[in-house]
Order: C-alpha cells, then structure tokens, then sequence
C-alpha cells in the first residue's frame, strides 16, 4: 500500500509539473541553474544573420593598446571572456579567455532589453503602434483588468508599470521563477496586477519587458528572432547567426533576457545607437526615438535613493557617468555589457561571468573598471 500511495504522489507530482503553475520546476531540474551558455539546454529560436557578414575593419593601432595591470588583473579575476573596443568604426582592441573566440555565443541576459527597445523604437516610426502613452491594453488584452488599464506602453519602457512582479524574489515558486524556466510566458503576465499607479517610480521589471515583447509580436505579426534578424542582423551583416531563447514549451521569446550572439555582433547594436539608428546610410531605427531612448526618465522617482529623479534610465538603456564619460550601456546578469561612448565616437563589448555583487547607483562597480579599460586604450 505505502508503495501504491508512493506512485500515486509521483504520479500527481509528474503530472502538476506540466501545469503552468509548476512546469518552471520541470524545466528547472531539467535545464538547471542559468548561466550565459544555456543555448545549450534551453529551446531556442534561430536568428539568422544572412550570411552576409560586415567584418569590422582593423584599426591600424589594432592590439597596440596595452590595459594597465592593475585594470586587467581586476578584469581577469571577474571572469571575463570577451572584451572589445570599436572606435571610429574600427576594431581597436580584442582579447577573449577561457576559450573563447570570435565566434563563440554568449547569453545576454538582460542586455537583450535593449534590443526589444529598439523593436518598439521600429513600430513607433512606421505607426504599428500608435504613440508611447497609448495604453498596453490596446495590444495585450489583460492588461484591460486588474487595475492595469492606465499603464503606458512608455510605462514598460522606463520600469514604471506599477505591477506586482518582484525582480529580486528568489522564490521557487515566484513570478520570477516562472519567467525564466516556464512553459509560456503568457503565464506570466496573466498573473500580473497592479500594485501601485503606473509612471511614477521606478523599479526594475524584467516583466515590463516580457510584455512588450508581446506588443512586439502583436504590433508586427511576427516572432521577435524573425523580427531581430530582419531588421538588424541582415542590414547590419552581422558576423555569425544568434540564437534566441523560448519558454519551455517554445512559444515564445524571452523578451527580457535570452538573445545569443557573438561579441563583435553585439557591438554592432552598440554601433547603430552610436550612429543614432543609422546603418550605412540606411536609418533603422529613427534618430528621435534613439535620443529619447538614450535620455534619463527624470520624471520618475527612486524611491530607494530618497525619491531622487531617475538619472541612469531611460528606455530599456542605462547611463553611466565615471572618469569624466558619459556612456550609454546594454546591462547584462553576470555582467554582459555593451556600452556607448559618444565623445569617444566608441563602443565596448564585455562578455563574462562575474558575480552580481552591491551595485553603486545601480551599477555594478565592474562597470567602472571596464570604462576605464576602454578609456586607457582609446585615442
């Protein structure tokens, strides 16, 4: 009998583990603890670069540059594997670890947030939504409840929906959880309510960009990897083809996290902000929609630095200000960077696997380190 009942638990267990409540700790004993190769295990969407590849130019001072020791031994102690400095276009400075090359994927996390920024900043220039204060309820039907219908589509933009998803909440049986290892992210934001009015504080929401990825999908009628490869890894003639990873049951993207790619195709995200949205001529993404991207969300407050205004945010892109800079960053988990340095008409590119440690400002203190490494062997 103590056998049978056994089998029946398992049984009820297996079985509940297919249910969108639990199917993330199926997946979770089955994908195991994330890091920035699990293209690997996870399901995946390809991103198809075209097979076109723009190589960047060298730089004639290519590797001429030399870190000081004291900023590489930092660097190697946070278990970096890639770091590149473009400048006026050229390749300046490359160097990778632990074997990696030029063609060797990494996980973004986070810094693919940008890039779903940048679809928005798309469907805005050709009208496919209409304006940013339009309410998200014209795209994603649920947001017509739970005292969602005031949120903006500028509200998932700057973190400030005002939901109920807590970034930080490590539970195994939290909306973070879900996110990361469920079988649809529609799961997720079905479970969304509001906890606060929309637009007034910031608070960082890796659910405010999972729901527009779903306007994104909504607005074009496509999947995000389609919409990736289209309108930036072809015209951009990126270096190698991505990878993007689905919910466990593979229906859709990640938004929030999860594009792939190799070090020097991140770096051409980098470039086309730089450029202001311009690709060789060809204007992807609107220059007004690129400044506004890139500009503070000052109108909100941070609730845990007295209510100060937002100064590092803006749509899906972080402000760095250090040695004197101001740089533009794509911030990854682990420690996945892209940054962009206007006054030194330059980006960099740093791929590892650090520790997540007590921020500065909402930066993690490496950030620093790398702009002064990318500062010592620019021009």
């Amino acid at each position: 009998r103590i056998i049978i009942f056994l089998l029946i638990i398992l049984v009820l267990l297996g079985g509940l583990s297919f249910t969108p409540q639990f199917s993330h700790l199926k997946n979770f004993a089955i994908w195991g603890k994330h890091t920035i190769h699990d293209y690997k295990t996870h399901p995946t969407r390809l991103v198809a670069s075209g097979g076109a590849p723009q190589y960047w130019p060298l730089d004639s001072n290519y590797n001429k540059g030399v870190i000081p020791d004291s900023l590489m031994a930092v660097i190697d102690s946070n278990d970096t594997h890639a770091f590149i400095v473009i400048q006026n276009g050229k390749l300046l400075y490359e160097k990778y670890w632990d074997g990696y090359t030029p063609k060797t994927l990494s996980g973004s996390f986070s810094a693919a947030k940008s890039i779903i920024s940048l679809l928005i900043g798309i469907a805005l220039d050709e009208g496919k939504i209409k304006s940013l204060d339009e309410p998200v309820s014209n795209y994603v039907p649920h947001f017509k409840n739970e005292g969602l219908e005031k949120v903006r589509i500028k509200d998932l933009l700057t973190m400030s929906s005002g939901t109920n998803y807590r970034e930080f909440d490590k539970s195994y049986f939290s909306l973070n959880a879900s996110a990361y290892y469920g079988d649809d992210e529609a799961y997720l934001i079905e479970n969304l309510k509001a906890k606060e009015p929309a637009g007034v504080n910031w608070d960082y929401r890796s659910a405010d960009t999972q729901v527009l990825g779903f306007i994104v999908e909504k607005a074009f009628g496509q999947n995000i990897s389609e919409l990736v490869s289209e309108r930036f890894m072809k015209p951009m003639g990126a270096n190698a083809d991505a990878l993007w990873l689905l919910d466990g049951a593979e229906k859709h993207e990640k938004a929030f996290c999860c594009f792939n790619a190799v070090a020097r195709d991140y770096a051409k995200f980098g470039q086309l902000v730089l450029n202001k949205g311009n690709w060789n001529g060809k204007q992807l993404v609107s220059e007004k929609y690129i400044a506004e991207a890139t500009t503070p969300a000052t109108s909100l407050k941070e609730r845990t630095e007295n209510d100060q205004p937002v100064d590092f945010y803006g749509y899906q892109y972080w402000m760095v200000n250090h040695s004197g800079v101001h740089a533009i960053a794509q911030n990854g988990l682990f420690g996945q960077y892209v940054f962009i340095i206007p006054a030194k008409n330059a980006v960099v590119v740093r791929l590892g696997e650090s520790k997540v440690t007590t921020p500065i400002h909402h930066h993690q203190p490496e950030n620093f380190t790398f702009i002064d490494a990318a500062l010592s062997v620019l021009k």
